[in-house]
């Protein structure tokens, strides 16, 4: 059996520490897909209240399918991605 984890990666700016964590693990690459289009819609509104809001903001810099980064509209040096990839069961 073929497992994949959806993993999300705050690449981290100035005094912020990045970090990764994984979101979801399915046998189903399709609803990681369906899972990871619904964070990135999220995190791709805009938020005009708040313009450095870093849960949201951004606009897509890379999309390559399994993996998808972002750059904030304001913190130009601010990145975060998702990616789809196969993990091992132990």
């Amino acid at each position: 059996m073929e497992m994949y984890a959806l993993t999300f990666c705050y690449e981290g700016v100035d005094d912020n520490a990045p970090f990764a964590t994984t979101i979801a693990v399915s046998e189903s690459v399709q609803r990681l897909r369906e899972e990871m289009a619904k964070c990135v819609e999220s995190d791709t509104q805009i938020n005009e209240e708040d313009e450095w809001d870093d849960t949201c903001n951004f606009i897509v810099n890379m999309n390559y399918g399994d993996v998808v980064t972002l750059q904030h509209k304001e913190r130009i040096n601010l990145y975060t991605s998702y990616r789809i990839h196969k993990v091992d069961i132990v």
